[in-house]
């Protein structure tokens, strides 16, 4: 180490002569601090990008969780706007559908007053009773947060239904594969299966996926006749893991 604290290097070559170049600690200390200063800031970076990629997931599926629940929000008042739309119009055959599952044996307090029904016909409405319909397994939802139903519509085209909607999946880390089964639920409460003429409800997607497809529909059956679309989408070991019905549009 030279005079006044400083270190010298020499440098030596075979064809030049000795160099010797004068360093102070200071600058050694300097850039080893540096170095390591780099490293905290590159560590600190990395950390801090982990957490913040953390949070924009966290966002996501709390957004994911907001919109489904504010759909079903929005199915319950739909549901419910139905319901009282048929309790105001004083509608005998809506309000024998919408209580049956309820009194499906006794005689309405409100059907209208009238001369005793004849024993035969008592026993041809007794045959009807075997067939009830019961309201919650109709719509009951079935919401397991795997799939996602949005923008569904459809309607009557050239004598069969015209169906569209999006497909998601709210679990986009992994795949989700199955098949989706539409129903068609006439007023008076019957479900009637229907057959896409193209094999667009089996799927498999990572994030979501457009579906528009056509299906026969019982010979006769108007629009009026409608009351909506049950969608069931089962996973493939056959399990239910959403189930909604979708009320008809009103003209």
């Amino acid at each position: 180490m030279a005079a006044g604290g400083k270190i010298s290097i020499l440098v030596m070559r075979d064809d030049a002569g000795v160099r010797r170049m004068r360093l102070s600690p200071f600058w050694i200390r300097a850039a080893v601090w540096g170095v390591v200063l780099l490293a905290v800031v590159a560590a600190g970076s990395a950390v801090g990008a982990y957490y913040y990629q953390g949070l924009v997931g966290a966002s996501e599926k709390a957004a994911q969780n907001a919109e489904r629940q504010a759909k079903q929000a929005q199915d319950r008042l739909s549901r419910l706007d139905e319901i009282e739309t048929i309790l105001r119009s004083k509608d005998i055959t809506g309000l024998e559908t919408l209580l049956a599952s309820y009194n499906p044996d006794g005689e309405p307090w409100w059907k209208p007053a009238g001369p005793e029904t004849p024993p035969a016909a008592a026993s041809e409405k007794s045959e009807p009773a075997a067939g009830k319909i019961d309201l919650r397994k109709i719509f009951d939802k079935v919401d397991l947060t795997q799939a996602g139903v949005d923008n569904l519509k459809f309607k009557i085209e050239n004598g069969k239904l015209a169906v569209s909607f999006d497909l998601s999946n709210l679990s986009p880390q992994t795949a989700l594969a199955g098949k989706a089964e539409m129903l068609l639920l006439a007023n008076d409460g019957a479900l009637h299966p229907l057959k896409a003429e193209k094999d667009e409800l089996t799927f498999q997607i990572q994030r979501f996926k457009q579906v528009a497809v056509q299906a026969p529909i019982p010979q006769g059956t108007a629009q009026n006749d409608i009351y909506g679309l049950k969608m069931i989408i089962h996973d493939p070991t056959g399990k239910v893991i959403y189930s909604a019905v979708y009320p008809a549009e009103r003209q």
